[in-house]
């Protein structure tokens, strides 16, 4: 499976997000400067992230963007599906059963001259493997949260306001 690039991306703006000051909105142009990318890319990012209600954007003059909740209710699968979908990973087109289901499995045996016919492992359960996988690897994505990954000061989460940070390091 690969994943689009603007997952990792996502997943940096939200973290950045869950340590910024919930009252002090991060400006987007920013956010695209130390992200290097450009604000109409973010501006994409963004709207992914605001349909899947982890952030939202704050309008005006010290507009910019915040987390909808907290840090700690917004897992890994929050952000994987917000940017992937949740669309399967393999889809079941009925394939399988049409080529090898053996619906005239009779005539079948009889053509080839086979006293019997035994799936070992049929075809269809090792494309079930692959819908075991996924739902394992949403699993380990659900049980992580943007606070469990975000940094700790004195034994409280950080919260600070990025912008004069971002401001002087961006030029860097």
């Amino acid at each position: 499976m690969k994943t689009k690039p603007s997952l990792e991306q996502a997943l940096c703006i939200v973290a950045l997000l869950g340590i910024q000051d919930r009252d002090v909105p991060l400006h987007g142009r920013l956010v695209a400067e130390h992200l290097g990318i450009s604000t109409s890319y973010l501006k994409k990012i963004v709207q992914k992230l605001a349909s899947a209600k982890i952030v939202k954007t704050v309008s005006g003059r010290d507009g910019g963007i915040v987390l909808t909740k907290d840090p700690n209710q917004i897992t890994l699968l929050d952000v994987f599906d917000a940017i992937e979908g949740t669309v399967p990973f393999v889809k079941n087109t009925g394939l399988v059963k049409k080529i090898f289901g053996f619906d005239q499995k009779p005539k079948f045996m009889k053509m080839y001259d086979l006293p019997d016919l035994k799936d070992q492992q049929p075809i269809a359960n090792a494309l079930a493997v692959f819908g075991d996988a996924e739902q394992r690897y949403r699993q380990e994505l659900a049980t992580l949260s943007i606070g469990q990954i975000s940094p700790i000061s004195a034994g409280q989460p950080l919260q600070l306001d990025w912008t004069e940070w971002i401001k002087q390091h961006s030029a860097e």
